[in-house]
């Protein structure tokens, strides 16, 4: 499996195969780190057995995908049961690659990956029995056709699981420069992946695309931000919303945002890094 026709969510293709994916792999550890305590309960939730074949989302360095696979492929001794896999779904190319050299790194065969657009998974039908996402599902530009084309993609019955991230002043990681710059300036208006901050909003697309038996569950952790004020002040810097923020203000201006933000992780320092609260919604389903 590897390339197949190009995506109609063009925007996010462009994206992620440019500044936001490079960004994304050089900052890959941190983002495990910032997720350690979240994405334990979507592996609990989606209780993968052996021999289940996995789709995961959005699967970018593959790291989730490579513990589904795993998951799927341990062999139980003297139970013979059919090959599971997992098969990571994503639209950028340089984040598939990464996921491929890790899987081959770690020597996990029966991790595949495909880059495609969920919109019009290109896979074949019914083949899933679970489908999983770590905050991969989030940046559909047309969410009601990719979680019915996903459906598709499962087997009658078959499993959803997925993380998402909550409002943004739920998570500090994200509320703390945007609301400093927010005093200043117009932060960015809505887009597709603000349905996923109301569970209702959740329940209503999915039980509109295909799916039933729908439970959306609050996850509050704290989360591993960086190891001191220098580290994550430049990973903040970094992040594209906050670049273009700090573009459309005086520079001095921008130089007092950023000592207020500074200070604000500063008083969150602890012995083994900087941390903040984190929430995310933890979404199940079945396939109706």
């Amino acid at each position: 499996m590897g390339e197949v026709s190009p995506a109609i969510n063009a925007a996010q293709a462009q994206r992620w195969n440019g500044a936001s994916g490079q960004y994304w792999i050089e900052h890959r550890e941190r983002h495990l780190a910032e997720q350690q305590n979240l994405t334990p309960y979507l592996f609990r939730s989606a209780a993968i057995a052996r021999g289940e074949r996995v789709l995961d989302v959005g699967c970018g360095c593959g790291d989730t995908t490579i513990v589904a696979a795993r998951a799927a492929g341990a062999q139980p001794e003297g139970r013979p049961v059919r090959a599971g896999s997992a098969v990571g779904l994503d639209l950028s190319a340089p984040m598939l690659g990464v996921a491929r050299r890790l899987a081959a790194q770690v020597s996990v065969a029966n991790a595949l990956f495909v880059r495609g657009d969920a919109q019009r998974c290109p896979l074949r039908g019914a083949a899933f029995d679970v489908v999983i996402s770590n905050f991969g599902v989030m940046f559909f530009e047309r969410p009601r056709v990719a979680f019915a084309s996903l459906a598709a993609a499962a087997r009658p019955h078959g499993r959803l699981a997925f993380l998402c991230w909550q409002d943004d002043s739920q998570n500090e990681i994200f509320a703390i420069p945007l609301r400093a710059f927010g005093a200043h300036t117009r932060l960015p208006g809505p887009s597709a992946s603000d349905l996923f901050v109301d569970p209702r909003q959740i329940t209503d697309l999915l039980s509109g695309s295909g799916w039933e038996d729908i439970e959306v569950s609050s996850v509050n952790e704290p989360a591993w931000i960086g190891s001191d004020v220098k580290d994550v002040m430049s990973y903040i810097r970094g992040m594209p919303v906050i670049r273009s923020l700090a573009a459309g203000l005086d520079p001095a201006l921008t130089a007092r945002v950023m000592a207020s933000i500074e200070e604000e992780y500063d008083a969150r320092q602890r012995p083994d890094g900087i941390w903040g609260r984190a929430g995310a919604w933890l979404v199940t389903a079945r396939r109706a």
